[in-house]
């Protein structure tokens, strides 16, 4: 955790936007559990006990690689806590969809479709997805559309389905993939040129390189997001112009810190 990222920050205890308070609070400060999550985080320990084995070839790298699926899981599923956060974002923004880029396992794309928001995910590596889509299956009454496939080839057929599908409101795009600052910012742009305000965006890892980190810096200046919210591990970009704006650091409670790092 940087020191400049800690010194910067602020809990609930300095939040002055009534909507943000209550975003920390439910997010952080709530016990609530919503019925599905205890199966999720079952189906999780699942994975992170299977030795299936896992070859393909890294969809941004061109790498090949072989893990089972139990190291796979521990090494990319987003921790319990921050699907819950996407979860409750996507809730208490209204977002009526959301666009996954970068399915994984399909622990945190379960999150995102609760409360029967339509979700639609990609994943590039067709053995990974192939996992993600028999997790899923376990799942039915979720409505989940899984993309086997590069983004830079299906994004504009993803969109097509949300465009299309979704009622009016903010779609929730989850980026957690290809984690390179140029592919970012150009993902970012092609979504926004489709979604337009509906578009908020959740960025993973925004500091895992000195490229991602670049990427963040610009779009948080880009004019598109009044609302910029700095988790550490993630960036959340929020259009809507009636939120008070500015650039919130935001630190989670100790118990929940580990989760954002």
């Amino acid at each position: 955790m940087g020191l400049s990222w800690l010194l910067a920050s602020s809990n609930d205890r300095w939040l002055h936007p009534p909507w943000l308070y209550e975003l920390y609070q439910k997010a952080f400060r709530s016990n609530i559990e919503q019925a599905d999550w205890a199966e999720f985080e079952k189906r999780r320990g699942e994975l992170e006990r299977s030795q299936e084995a896992l070859e393909f070839q890294d969809p941004g790298s061109g790498r090949p690689c072989r893990r089972r699926v139990s190291e796979q899981a521990k090494q990319t599923l987003l921790p319990a806590d921050a699907c819950r956060f996407l979860s409750i974002l996507a809730e208490h923004l209204h977002c009526s969809a959301a666009l996954e880029l970068g399915s994984s396992l399909g622990i945190t794309t379960l999150y995102l479709a609760g409360n029967q928001r339509k979700v639609v995910t990609i994943e590039g590596a067709k053995p990974v997805s192939l996992v993600a889509e028999k997790n899923f299956g376990q799942f039915p009454d979720l409505n989940i559309q899984l993309l086997h496939s590069r983004f830079d080839v299906v994004l504009a057929s993803a969109l097509d389905r949300l465009t299309t599908d979704c009622a009016k409101g903010p779609i929730l795009i989850w980026l957690d993939g290809h984690h390179q600052g140029e592919a970012t910012e150009k993902y970012v742009q092609l979504i926004l040129e489709s979604l337009g305000p509906r578009a908020v965006f959740v960025l993973d890892d925004i500091r895992w390189s000195p490229g991602m980190y670049k990427a963040w810096k610009t779009l948080c200046q880009s004019g598109s997001w009044p609302v910029k919210i700095d988790l550490h591990r993630m960036g959340v970009l929020i259009p809507n112009p009636s939120l008070s704006p500015g650039i919130y650091t935001l630190r989670p409670p100790l118990s929940k810190m580990r989760s954002f790092l």
